[in-house]
């Protein structure tokens, strides 16, 4: 169980696999790193394979106070450090999605690609009120609250760190006011944007995003929801690594988008 001081508080990640490229999965609002269990199996015969606990969640600690999205990617980068450093492959879903967007922009030298799924680079009014009412429910009720709002009924689940969660949960609502949408153009490494076609979320935030990254390809998948990496671990997996793979060859023209 490695962990990484951040003064005061601790992050806490795993390593498997040996391969010579790295992948950062990073995780959504109220689970943990174990989350990703059919893809660590599924990359690790190829890739060494971190994943991680956000602040407030699962085995990490919680600083408290305020937060901001360019803090997690900070968290992120602080990861990517500790194994090794270079730059890595970042897949983020969800809430783990805006910390891997962020991460690009804030640290392009440490981004070989990007997997975003299931995430949105900016949010309306009804959103931000949701975020808002997560940090409310988290600082009134605790973390088990905010799992139950989430609709997380395993009863194994670690309930997050209410005050930490609380001032996450405001960072992502804040993609109302800053959005990532404009800044995600300065991105230059190749991208896979992955959303279910019946994803709560919608499809939209996934096009945005598709349109503004560069080197983006944009994959809509029928029948799938939000969760897709567990609702279809197979086929995702699959396309991940089909991804991953045609990174390490010279982009040719099925791999660019059409515009």
């Amino acid at each position: 169980m490695p962990i990484i001081d951040r003064g005061g508080w601790t992050l806490h990640f795993d390593v498997a696999g040996s391969g010579d490229e790295i992948v950062v999965l990073t995780h959504g609002l109220g689970v943990t790193g174990a989350t990703w269990a059919a893809q660590v199996t599924a990359l690790a015969g190829e890739y060494r394979v971190v994943t991680w606990d956000l602040r407030a969640h699962g085995s990490s600690g919680s600083p408290g106070g305020s937060c901001t999205l360019a803090a997690l990617a900070d968290d992120l980068a602080a990861v990517v450090e500790a194994v090794g450093g270079g730059a890595v492959h970042a897949l983020g879903h969800s809430a783990g999605g805006v910390v891997a967007m962020r991460f690009a922009i804030d640290h392009p030298v440490l981004v070989r690609s990007l997997v975003l799924v299931g995430t949105a680079s900016e949010c309306n009014a009804r959103a931000h009120g949701w975020y808002e009412s997560l940090a409310r429910t988290a600082e009134q009720e605790g973390g088990a609250a905010v799992l139950r709002m989430l609709g997380n009924r395993d009863p194994s689940a670690v309930p997050p760190e209410p005050l930490g969660f609380a001032a996450i949960a405001r960072a992502m609502g804040g993609l109302h006011a800053v959005p990532l949408t404009e800044a995600l153009a300065n991105v230059s490494s190749p991208a896979l944007v992955v959303v279910g076609e019946k994803d709560f979320l919608g499809v939209g935030g996934s096009v945005i995003i598709s349109r503004r990254l560069a080197r983006s390809r944009l994959e809509i998948v029928p029948e799938r929801g939000h969760a897709i990496f567990r609702e279809d671990a197979e086929g995702f997996n699959r396309l991940v690594l089909d991804f991953l793979r045609a990174q390490r060859r010279p982009a040719g023209p099925s791999d660019r988008p059409p515009r």
